[in-house]
């Protein structure tokens, strides 16, 4: 989850592509070309572990990617 993270915070690219995509789906065709081999029931058991506390205190929807992904995946 952090190699995500970090790849939307760092790459302007990467960033618009995350934030426009709106279905697990899109996100787990992102991350897959990202090289990271994720499944969408993968996301939602991270994004339920508590584990992205790091992330939590950025912002809303569409500047904090650990809102944006639990908005995407109904976490």
């Amino acid at each position: 989850m952090d190699h995500l993270c970090l790849q939307v915070e760092d790459d302007p690219e990467v960033q618009r592509n995350f934030y426009i995509a709106n279905t697990p789906e899109q996100i787990v065709r992102l991350s897959v070309e990202l090289g990271i081999l994720i499944e969408a029931e993968d996301f939602r058991a991270l994004l339920r572990s508590g584990s992205t506390e790091r992330w939590i205190l950025r912002g809303g929807d569409q500047t904090n990617p650990i809102t944006h992904l639990k908005r995407v995946f109904h976490v």
